[in-house]
């Protein structure tokens, strides 16, 4: 199988997507198939189906350098899959041995456990990108615990939080996908190996026996019950890189919108050029985070199709393989490019904290809106407060909240204003923090974050 050379923009210039990319190249998809067919001749050879002699010769010529491969993709072309045309040319590769190639097994064993195979070295590549973007996200998470700004809702201010809590949120989910990966690189990596129609009558009472070898082989787990139409393993993998690419998104979207001139609490990692307008010199868009973005909605395509190519029909579906291994190859690419791209971002992205501070009385108070009325609630109800403070709201007019509440009869002003100063309205923001991000990634010595002293201007201003 070879992905078609599809472009991302900034993810499919990155070293993880083009190593991800190199693991579903025709080379790289053929060795993974003669892997499978050295295995298989060894784990029948001590089952006893198979001459052990005939097996070492298969297994020396399962080299992708004694095939040709021009001829191979051509003879393809013809089949329709690769599997008898690797077949014909490992068979006479094998000599006097060639009989004994692929020995009861079937073009969906060998296509889905190379695929197998070639994405545990996928999830290896995800791992070690989400390593780097938790544990720098555990680095900004700590130099920020106590770093306030606003939190907003349906993007407007609601009450203030750290610039640590919010980064913990991203890293919380994204330290959830690298669970998941683990969990499914032990659990959820499946060796194919049934047959015709998945009961392996050709190899008679040895079947199980030849399966278990074949999957101690590969070190892949053997199932109950062969899964030529049972795609649900398959498309949990290619969810959990899904789940990868969202959780990133939400990181680049409060980048991006976090970056917005009129908030202009963070920027991205300064690179000359990076972002700039043909036209309008001062810009420096949110290039990453849009890449991020991008790539959640692509990865939602595969995610669609793997759904849908759970519906099979009978022991062994039609029009089904080759556009689901390019999904499933797709997903695990711009997980990984787009896990690359984060890195980067997370690592030098720059932090404005005297803007963020800034920004909290943007609103004159307004933020502090629920302090305001709970600190009311104990003397006067819930309700009433609510309704007394939500009055006072809009009667501001731009005027200072505490100066509107202080002209109502019986409020205590004095409590009042020092129930209402920011940082100290943070609830235990900083010790949901601190639960995420010192297991996320401890003792880290990621780099932390650039936290600019004042209102420092853009690198390109």
């Amino acid at each position: 199988m070879s992905l078609s050379p599809l472009e991302f923009g900034l993810i499919s210039t990155t070293p993880g997507y083009a190593a991800a990319r190199a693991l579903f190249d025709d080379d790289a998809t053929v060795a993974a198939y003669l892997r499978f067919e050295a295995a298989l001749a060894r784990a029948e050879a001590r089952a006893g189906v198979i001459p052990p002699e005939a097996a070492a010769k298969i297994a020396a010529a399962c080299r992708t350098e004694v095939l040709d491969m021009d001829r191979l993709r051509r003879e393809a072309a013809v089949v329709g899959y690769p599997i008898v045309a690797l077949v014909a040319q490992l068979s006479e590769a094998a000599g006097d041995a060639g009989g004994w190639v692929h020995w009861g097994a079937t073009t969906q064993d060998v296509m889905d456990t190379g695929l197998m195979l070639q994405l545990r070295d996928a999830i290896g590549l995800a791992l070690a990108g989400l390593d780097r973007v938790c544990g720098g996200l555990a680095a900004l998470a700590a130099a920020h615990r106590g770093t306030v700004m606003t939190g907003r809702s349906k993007l407007q201010h609601a009450a203030p939080i750290t610039f640590g809590y919010k980064v913990a949120v991203w890293l919380s989910q994204l330290d959830r996908c690298r669970a998941r990966l683990r969990r499914l690189r032990g659990e959820g990596l499946w060796l194919q190996f049934g047959g015709a129609v998945g009961t392996l009558s050709a190899l008679g009472d040895a079947g199980l026996r030849v399966r278990e070898g074949l999957a101690a082989e590969l070190d892949l787990i053997e199932t109950p019950i062969t899964w030529h139409v049972a795609r649900d393993g398959l498309c949990e993998i290619v969810h959990a890189f899904a789940l990868v690419n969202g959780a990133l998104a939400k990181l680049g979207c409060d980048v991006a919108l976090l970056m917005a001139t009129e908030v202009d609490e963070v920027r991205e990692p300064y690179v000359p050029g990076r972002g700039t307008s043909s036209t309008m010199p001062q810009k420096r868009n949110p290039v990453l985070s849009e890449s991020l973005i991008a790539a959640a909605r692509l990865a939602r395509e595969a995610v669609g199709f793997m759904l849908d190519a759970m519906v099979q029909d009978h022991e062994r579906a039609a029009a089904v393989g080759p556009a689901e291994y390019r999904q499933v190859a797709q997903s695990a690419c711009l997980a990984v490019g787009a896990l690359d791209l984060a890195g980067s971002l997370v690592e030098g992205i720059e932090v404005d904290a005297a803007h963020m501070a800034d920004n909290l009385d943007v609103t004159r108070g307004l933020l502090m809106a629920e302090a305001a009325m709970m600190a009311l609630a104990p003397e006067i109800g819930r309700d009433r407060a609510h309704a007394l403070v939500h009055r006072a709201c809009h009667a501001a007019h731009g005027r200072p909240l505490i100066e509107v509440l202080a002209a109502a009869p019986g409020i205590p002003a004095a409590a009042l204003a020092e129930a209402m100063r920011p940082e100290g309205y943070l609830g235990v923001a900083r010790e949901m923090t601190d639960a995420v991000a010192a297991p996320a990634h401890p003792g880290s010595d990621a780099p932390a974050a650039t936290a600019s002293p004042g209102r420092a201007p853009r690198a390109n201003e």
